[in-house]
């Protein structure tokens, strides 16, 4: 006799059914343990696993085929794909903007002069722009310099030597820049000087300063008979910067904190027995920066006395920022 466990497959159990008809008992020797093996159907489906096992492993990346692949397809890798990487249109790319523009468009907003009257404190830039936060680009890497200084003075007045100290500042980075004393005429000519960019570098000395809030620019120049008793306060000056600045240049100091002005500045500005003929704070809007990294100019000027006399001046300050911007970067 012979029974049927599964399709194309047969054992005899005839002894055993007729031992138990007998009513003896049928000993017999168990199966190995995987003997069970040899009664499993063998056209049942194999496991899901086995499916997934027999997935190519090398699948070939494509740009092009319409799926952005994470891992391997960006978007500047394939834009195809994974569409356009955002753009910074509001600032230059940081690809050599530390060179000095060939050009700046004028941003007559930051001059101090205003409907016929010089201020001596204001701010600018309120209305330029937006915060970096809400574009797609970077917070602004900024370089702002003294391009010229010009000078009319007196008819009756002799030669002098002018100089400045000019500081700026954003309430965690502060930068100080000396204009070392230069000749000027009297007698109602015009001096005009025109400083080379690591001469005159206000803001962003070394490198772009990646700027995010207000920065105030404390302009200072001066009227001196005696150049030589001008440059030794100003080598006071530097001596002291020099012993706690982060970075110098000769002309400039980058220091990391602001309270260091104070305690440079503070004795030596005292003691200068010159004739203070600017004294201008300006304070640039944190808005203001991402127009300011695409070359600007602005002035800053001080007019005293007639010039048809003695003791007059007309002095103005020529200012130029440039910049870049990168892109923000944007979950994907």
């Amino acid at each position: 006799m012979r029974a049927k466990l599964s399709a194309g497959r047969w054992v005899f159990v005839g002894a055993v059914v007729s031992a138990c008809a007998a009513g003896d008992v049928a000993s017999t020797t168990p199966p190995p343990p995987d003997a069970a093996v040899d009664v499993i159907d063998e056209d049942v489906a194999s496991a899901p696993d086995a499916a997934v096992d027999a997935l190519p492993t090398d699948i070939t990346v494509t740009c092009g085929d319409g799926i952005c692949t994470r891992g391997s397809e960006t978007c500047e890798t394939c834009p195809l794909d994974c569409n356009r990487c955002p753009t910074c249109d509001m600032a230059p790319s940081c690809t050599g903007a530390l060179a000095v523009p060939l050009s700046s468009t004028r941003l007559p907003v930051c001059d101090n002069a205003l409907d016929g009257n010089l201020r001596s404190n204001f701010v600018c830039g309120t209305d330029l722009g937006v915060a970096p936060s809400a574009t797609t680009c970077a917070d602004p890497q900024l370089r702002i310099r003294v391009k010229e200084i010009s000078i009319q003075r007196g008819f009756f007045d002799l030669g002098s030597n002018l100089y400045c100290v000019i500081s700026a500042e954003d309430g965690r980075h502060s930068e100080l820049l000396l204009v070392t004393p230069r000749s000027v005429s009297g007698n109602r000519n015009t001096t005009t000087i025109n400083l080379r960019p690591s001469e005159g570098l206000l803001w962003g000395q070394g490198d772009l300063y990646r700027s995010i809030s207000n920065i105030t620019i404390t302009y200072g120049c001066f009227l001196a008979s005696n150049g030589a008793a001008a440059q030794r306060v100003l080598n006071d000056i530097s001596g002291r910067a020099g012993m706690v600045a982060q970075h110098a240049d000769g002309y400039g100091w980058v220091f990391g904190t602001v309270a260091v002005l104070g305690t440079i500045l503070g004795s030596a500005i005292g003691t200068m027995g010159d004739t203070r003929i600017l004294d201008v704070q300006q304070t640039v809007a944190a808005g203001a920066l991402l127009p300011l990294t695409n070359a600007r100019t602005w002035d800053i000027r001080s007019r005293g006395g007639n010039l048809s006399l003695s003791g007059a001046h007309d002095l103005r300050l020529t200012l130029e920022s440039w910049g870049c911007a990168g892109v923000r970067s944007v979950a994907p």
